[in-house]
């Protein structure tokens, strides 16, 4: 009885061996899955206004058009015990009817809270400013964002808007209008044409990855009509004053501005011959018209000293300005004459001396430049004007060494067309560009 049952178990035994063997050549990869248990990662920390945004529930309010701060924290729960408090406290830190229409407020929420009610409130005064209001227990103070201050290069041929390249290329725009101010005196910048080049190197600051400012234009070249003009910036001894120069050492300024506005259009230039727009009559126009957006700054071209500032039934609102025995201005149409122009009155060159509009005999907004040389009005398109401030000659060797970093620099810069730039820390970024941009720009 044993043995038989002995043989029974043995049998069992081989019956499973082989039946194991068989499946196990069937199925050779076959493998018993072990379940892990999921583990949440951690939240990638987010580090703006000097806190991790990762913590909180975020959402993001723009200021409309005459909304108040009370009234933007009344739309998200926020007690007005607090409302009143923070009204209250802020006077010392930040004036609250200041606040502007189109800037952002970050709210931050706790993120189990299903009301939504902000422990927080962070209001952009700038790119670079802010406000943080501590909602849960009130207080508030200021901050700034990291600036990150870069020299960058950037190079290009004209071919359409400059303001529109800049755009597509990310280039501050601010960075034209910083180039026509010290070419102001050299290139007359209505007659730009296409094919026409720039390079420049330029310092620039940056908060999260975006331009805020253009600093200090450390040199550029802009070729017009085939002529290369240069310009670099030097300061005459440790504690002198910095200014443009050319390649050579001349100043970049001259006796006159070539327009009294910026990047406007010329409407109407001098002629002896004119059919007026409103009289229907020909007759001399002796000024020419610059036509801009009312209210577009109009500026003296040179120093001098205000002879007339008044209203006149054709002329209307005008500045006239003496400038020395041989040249005088006039700029007429002003919707409003400057503050503190008066007879008597002295203005340095680039001065706001009014402001664009189409007062007196005048079909749009415009300002009519008038030139005399000598007595005798003349087109200052056409008038040839001497440099200003030479640079003395014990500096000139300075000159040359102290930009001799730069001007390599700059004559490494190509034209070559390339990618949106990234920032970076100097790079070189082309552009196809040209300068006719005011109706955008200003």
């Amino acid at each position: 009885m044993r043995k038989k049952a002995a043989l029974i178990v043995l049998l069992v035994v081989a019956t499973g061996s082989v039946c194991f063997w068989v499946i196990s050549k069937i199925y050779p990869q076959t493998e018993i899955a072990v379940v892990k248990p999921v583990v949440a990662k951690p939240e990638k920390p987010v580090i703006k206004y000097g806190m991790n945004l990762a913590e909180f529930k975020v959402s993001n309010h723009i200021v409309q058009q005459n909304e108040i701060f009370a009234g933007i924290l009344s739309q998200y729960n926020v007690a007005g015990r607090t409302i009143n408090f923070l009204s209250n406290a802020s006077q010392k830190i930040f004036n609250l009817s200041k606040i502007k229409a189109g800037n952002n407020c970050t709210l931050l929420c706790d993120k189990n809270d299903s009301i939504h009610t902000p422990k927080k409130l962070v209001y952009e005064e700038s790119k670079v400013d802010y406000v943080v209001f501590n909602l849960d227990s009130p207080s508030i103070y200021r901050g700034q964002n990291k600036i990150d201050h870069r020299q960058r290069e950037v190079g290009g041929v004209i071919k359409s808007s400059l303001y529109e390249t800049f755009e597509e290329n990310n280039i501050n725009p601010a960075l034209a209008v910083r180039m026509s101010e010290i070419f102001a005196w050299t290139i007359d910048f209505y007659k730009i044409q296409p094919g026409d080049k720039f390079k420049v190197v330029y310092d620039e600051d940056f908060v999260n990855g975006e331009s805020v400012y253009v600093g200090e234009i450390k040199a550029c070249m802009f070729n017009s009509g085939g002529k290369d003009f240069y310009a670099f910036h030097y300061k005459k001894g440790k504690d002198g004053d910095g200014d443009y120069y050319d390649e050579n050492g001349n100043s970049m300024k001259k006796e006159f501005l070539k327009a009294p506005v910026k990047f406007s259009r010329i409407s109407s230039k001098y002629s002896l011959n004119r059919f007026h727009p409103v009289t229907k009559e020909w007759k001399a126009h002796l000024g020419t018209d610059y036509a801009a957006a009312p209210g577009t700054p109009i500026l003296a071209t040179a120093d001098g000293v205000v002879e007339e500032a008044q209203f006149k039934q054709f002329n209307g609102n005008y500045v006239k300005i003496r400038h020395n025995g041989q040249y005088k201005t006039q700029y007429l149409h002003m919707s409003k004459i400057g503050t503190g122009m008066r007879p008597g009155a002295k203005v340095k060159q680039g001065q706001v001396i009014g402001y664009v509009g189409m007062t007196g005999l005048a079909t749009g907004p415009h300002v009519c430049y008038r030139f005399w040389k000598d007595g005798q009005q003349v087109d200052p398109l056409k008038q040839k004007l001497t440099f200003a401030d030479p640079m003395p000659t014990k500096y000139k060797a300075d000159f040359i060494t102290q930009t001799k970093g730069v001007r390599l620099k700059l004559a490494a810069i190509t034209y070559t067309k390339q990618e949106s730039p990234k920032p970076a820390k100097e790079e070189s970024v082309s552009i196809d560009t040209t300068l006719q941009f005011a109706k955008k720009f200003f």
